[in-house]
């Protein structure tokens, strides 16, 4: 065995076990990578989050994923969840809809200091949520 074959073997035995979101399947996610406020550049630079945690909790189940429509702003959704590698993060989305195809544009990342209690402050009430689903 080779030292490259050994090494994907070793990191494919270390690397979490992640699985489709099936609500998520065909959500195209738009990033704005140039603007220091929103997005893709602002999300790693002010709170340390690259475009691939994001992704994955919007995606995937790594053990689930929460989303609500924003209580202030109706166009967004927040979603809360874990990263592959337990990450537990607060994401919020603008969201919409064209020609039958879901659109999410990442805003802001970020892992709150108080995870659970800032969720339930800035969302509501924990219980609201059921297991894996996406609001529309």
């Amino acid at each position: 065995m080779r030292d490259d074959e050994l090494r994907e073997l070793i990191e494919n035995h270390l690397t979490p076990p992640s699985h489709a979101n099936p609500e998520m399947v065909g959500v195209e996610i738009v990033w704005e990578r140039n603007d220091a406020r929103l997005g893709s550049r602002h999300i790693y630079e002010r709170h340390g989050v690259s475009e691939e945690e994001v992704e994955e909790v919007l995606t995937q189940i790594p053990p689930y994923v929460e989303a609500k429509r924003h209580p202030e702003y109706p166009n967004r959704t927040v979603f809360w969840g874990a990263t592959r590698y337990d990450r537990w993060l607060f994401v919020v989305c603008e969201d919409w809809a064209e020609g039958g195809v879901r659109f999410l544009k990442p805003i802001t990342a970020f892992e709150p200091l108080n995870g659970v209690e800032y969720c339930e402050r800035i969302i509501g009430r924990r219980d609201v949520f059921v297991g894996i689903h996406v609001i529309r």
